[in-house]
């Protein structure tokens, strides 16, 4: 197997996250200062803008980089009239999650879920500089709910021409995709009691209610900030049925604190929800004619513009009679 190391998230041997990583994570979430200790050098940048994603108690996993093979079927192209000739966005989303709703559930053995990870981070040399690390990630889950995950190579990149140039004045340092030993850091939920994800409920109010039954009583969380951070998890990371992940769409869009916008994305209109402030905001990026996902990502305000933090670009969910690699029948 030489394109992916095949990795198994919630086996017994990945230690859970102790106390200090708890109260670090859940910082990120809030907004509150975190503490900081300094990560090696070669995973310095990666590690810097870990997501804050689909985040409540979590731990770091690690992984060699890996290529993109290319493989996999993107989602339909959405056009502008799609979402021009609705009402309202609101309306276009109600559409959309109309839409996904009506799918079958699916059949299949696994479930798979193959996306582009992206994360930019800020490299502190002297001068400081941007890096954008990336790597193909397929999580699959069978019909037990136990998951596997396969990552890719990584690749690096300098966003902008101002990173190129103080990169050089930095004396040049290797990238995490010039080595082949770079590791990856990525930021993950650890799941929810809520099994089967499959039997959640397919309404917005009812599922929000099934999702405040297990916020936590320590205080620790609004109860947005749960709600969205819950709600990323089920989409990017659990086999919930499309009429479940349309449930989210509404439940999210109901929040207070969620603003609905037109979006471009990776040449496409998309229909984004969104949450938070400039300093980390939340994005869930939706195809309007079928009501995929297209994305979830962080975004920032950047130098000039938005920035993107971190981003899963999808480009396959669902069942599927495929099956990951050394898995047996």
């Amino acid at each position: 197997m030489k394109e992916f190391q095949l990795i198994d998230d919630v086996m017994p041997d990945v230690p859970p996250a102790g106390q200090a990583e708890t109260a670090a994570v859940r910082a990120r979430v809030l907004g509150a200062a975190a503490p900081r200790r300094r990560p090696p050098v070669r995973a310095r940048a990666s590690l810097a803008a870990a997501a804050v994603t689909g985040v409540l108690v979590a731990g770091f996993v690690v992984v060699p980089r890996l290529a993109d093979g290319g493989t996999g079927t993107a989602s339909p192209p959405a056009t502008a009239a799609a979402v021009a000739t609705a009402s309202s966005l609101s309306d276009a989303l109600k559409k959309a999650a109309d839409r996904l709703a009506a799918q079958p559930a699916g059949t299949g053995r696994w479930w798979r879920r193959e996306a582009l990870h992206s994360q930019r981070a800020r490299v502190k040399d002297n001068p400081s500089f941007y890096v954008e690390n990336q790597a193909k990630e397929v999580l699959w889950i069978d019909r037990q709910g136990r998951q596997r995950i396969e990552r890719g190579r990584v690749s690096s990149t300098l966003p902008t021409s101002l990173d190129r140039r103080e990169w050089k004045r930095a004396g040049s340092p290797p990238l995490c995709g010039d080595d082949s030993d770079c590791q990856i850091g990525r930021v993950f939920m650890v799941p929810l009691p809520l099994k089967p994800v499959t039997d959640l409920p397919a309404e917005p109010g009812a599922l929000k209610a099934e999702l405040l039954r297990r916020l936590p009583q320590d205080g620790a969380y609004e109860h947005e900030s749960w709600l969205w951070n819950v709600a990323l998890w089920l989409l990017l990371d659990t086999e919930a049925t499309p009429a479940t992940r349309a449930a989210v769409y509404g439940m999210l869009a109901d929040l207070p604190g969620t603003n609905i916008a037109e979006r471009a994305f990776d040449g496409r209109t998309g229909i984004t929800l969104m949450h938070g402030d400039a300093t980390a905001r939340q994005q869930v990026v939706i195809e309007p004619q079928s009501g995929e996902l297209l994305a979830v990502q962080t975004v920032t305000t950047g130098r000039t513009d938005e920035e993107v933090l971190d981003t899963y670009r999808v480009r396959r969910l669902g069942w599927t009679d495929e099956r990951p690699a050394k898995v047996k029948d």
